[in-house]
């Protein structure tokens, strides 16, 4: 169970973390740009880390809503991008490479888990609706 706990602290950290990012690209694209995609996102990662924060609460986790020093990194590299070049369908590629990052997570929180587990569900479909979006995404630079 404390495996499971920490793989599920780690994927919320990193659902967080992509939200805050998606939420800097917001401000940064100024109504311009990925804005649609980038609200479409934020909601997205919203709801997802909800649950994840609720199963960690069933488990009697603790959780933490801050994200980490990753995070951080990634708020300021979208603040810098933004600065030279719009935030257009140029910076795809570095979306999907971050939602990636957040879809091995979701992979190792659920070979944590069981089928039997009230999370293992949720974790599925969450992950398989990534690999959806990551999938949709990738048609967009194709």
């Amino acid at each position: 169970m404390d495996d499971l706990v920490r793989k599920l602290k780690i994927l919320l950290t990193s659902v967080i973390d992509a939200r805050s990012g998606y939420e800097e690209g917001l401000k940064d694209a100024h109504g311009k740009g990925l804005t649609p995609l980038f609200s479409e996102l934020i909601m997205i990662h919203e709801q997802d880390a909800s649950a994840i924060a609720l199963q960690l609460k069933r488990l009697g986790a603790p959780v933490d809503e801050h994200g980490s020093f990753m995070g951080t990194f990634d708020r300021v590299v979208m603040k810098v991008t933004s600065l030279f070049t719009e935030l257009d369908e140029k910076i795809i590629p570095s979306l999907i490479d971050g939602e990636q990052r957040v879809l091995v997570h979701y992979d190792n929180a659920i070979k944590a888990s069981s089928q039997t587990n009230p999370e293992y569900s949720i974790l599925i479909d969450q992950r398989d609706a990534l690999r959806d979006r990551i999938a949709k995404l990738r048609e967009r630079v194709s």
